[in-house]
Formats: structure tokens, C-alpha cells, sequence
């Protein structure tokens, strides 16, 4: 693409374009978002590149791969996760989108929403949540499980119990799920087509 020439390190700029790809398909932030991220990312690890590539240059290259990588369509994959998303909250359990990078940031994001619930008076039963890492997967065409990670905040329910609460719901929104039933074991969604895309106000 022309505008890597704007980069004198070409992993650089292969890296911010798979990293930029990534965002866009996955669906959840706007161009601003991502234009932070990409900054941040120079920042920490490229920073000779700072002075040959401004903001604006950047914001235009976002806007130029959304163009050519944004999903379309009615999103109703994506409709029936956050439909079961949302029963599980009403529930008491705690249930987010693209939590982090790794399954630790992910656990570390419920506790905190747990944490603020609980200040509020609202005692959460559990969490559950996909990473960054997991739907990369998907995006990347390496596998067509969505893999959730579940867990429970106090002895009754157990995470076994909490799993059955979400893979039920899961089912019941009109996926297929594959799970074990043990604590140990992630709940996939199985031949999950990633159809989200990023629109102003949702």
C-alpha cells in the first residue's frame, strides 16, 4: 500500500496494518479508538517513527482500511451473543465483550465492573467474557470457535453452576455451544461467523 512508504521500519507498518484490520473487523471501536492504540503502539515500540508519520496520516489510514474491511449486514451473529449477553447480566452475571487481550486482562476487567456493581448494592453470582485473543482467532481464520471464559464469585453457585446459566443462554439466543460442563474448561460458541461492525451510538 502507498501509504507504508510513510515508514522507514516496514514491520512498523505491517504491524499497525494487521493491528488496525483487526479492530475494524472486530467491530467495537471508532476511528479516534483506534488512532490512540496505534499511537500507543508507536509510542512503546517504535518510536524513531514518531516523526514520519502524523496523526492525520494515521486517522486516514484507519479510515481508508474500515472502508475496505468493515463488515456488513444485518450483524445477527453478533445480535444473538449480545442478546445472551444481556440475559446473563440480568442474571447477576457479569458478561463482556472483547475483555482485554489476554484472559488475565479479562478477569481483571469483571472484577472491576464486579467491584463497582457491588458498591452499588448489586452482588454479581459471576463473570464470563471473550478476549481480544480469542475472537483474533476467528478474524484470523484460525479456528470458528468464539471461546468464553466463565469463572463464579462466591461458593453458591458454583462455576459449574454459573457455566450451565451460560450455556443455556447461549443456546437459547440460537447458538451452538460446545462445553464439557466442567470449571476448567472454556464454553465455545462453534461455526461463529463474526459479523459486527462499528456504528456511532451502539
Amino acid at each position: 500500500m502507498e501509504w507504508k512508504s510513510k515508514f522507514k521500519d516496514e514491520c512498523c507498518a505491517d504491524e499497525l496494518e494487521e493491528m488496525i484490520v483487526d479492530y475494524v473487523k472486530a467491530g467495537f471501536w471508532s476511528n479516534d479508538e483506534i488512532l490512540m492504540e496505534c499511537e500507543q503502539y508507536i509510542q512503546d515500540f517504535y518510536r524513531s517513527e514518531r516523526e514520519n508519520i502524523a496523526k492525520d496520516d494515521l486517522l486516514k489510514i484507519i479510515q481508508a482500511l474500515r472502508g475496505e474491511f468493515s463488515n456488513t449486514g444485518s450483524q445477527e451473529n453478533f445480535r444473538k451473543l449480545e442478546s445472551a449477553f444481556r440475559f446473563l447480566k440480568e442474571q447477576g452475571i457479569v458478561a463482556l465483550h472483547y475483555a482485554g487481550y489476554t484472559q488475565s486482562d479479562g478477569f481483571e476487567d469483571c472484577n472491576e465492573v464486579a467491584a463497582w456493581l457491588d458498591e452499588k448494592g448489586i452482588k454479581p453470582v459471576g463473570c464470563c467474557f471473550y478476549t481480544q485473543q480469542d475472537l483474533g482467532h476467528i478474524l484470523h481464520g484460525e479456528s470458528a470457535l468464539l471461546s468464553i471464559s466463565f469463572g463464579n464469585y462466591f461458593e453458591n453457585p458454583t462455576a459449574e453452576e454459573v457455566g450451565k446459566v451460560i450455556a443455556g443462554a447461549l443456546e437459547a439466543a440460537g447458538l451452538c455451544v460446545q462445553w464439557d460442563g466442567s470449571a476448567a474448561a472454556k464454553i465455545a460458541v462453534k461455526d461463529f461467523n463474526w459479523d459486527k461492525y462499528y456504528a456511532d451510538g451502539e
